[in-house]
């Protein structure tokens, strides 16, 4: 599994820029670049709304992975040994992006 580091504070499994979740899914199947990525489990933290984990976040989460041409997707998994979720201020999944994303095109 991947190190996650996720620069996206204001989403609701944030903490200390660790993940809480021990799975993500990483959306944009036709993505070239990263910016045509998104973190599909991206949800937007409000004053009321709090995650119900109590513990410290595993540095290291499991990415479902839909970007086909991204190197380190293999079978629909990220492979990469540490990848980066981009997106301080995203207020909607699609203003995050998988910022370790490498386009195998070819």
């Amino acid at each position: 599994m991947p190190i996650l580091d996720c620069s996206v504070r204001n989403c609701m499994y944030n903490a200390e820029s660790r993940c809480q979740l021990e799975e993500i899914k990483v959306e944009g199947s036709n993505a070239t670049n990263s910016g045509a990525t998104a973190c599909g489990s991206f949800k937007l933290r409000t004053g009321s709304e709090y995650s119900n984990s109590t513990h410290m976040p595993d540095p290291e989460s499991s990415v479902k992975c839909e970007a086909e041409k991204c190197c380190y997707n293999q079978g629909k998994v990220c492979h990469a040994d540490h990848i980066g979720i981009a997106g301080n201020g995203a207020c909607d999944c699609k203003e995050t992006e998988c910022a370790s994303f490498y386009c195998d095109c070819k």
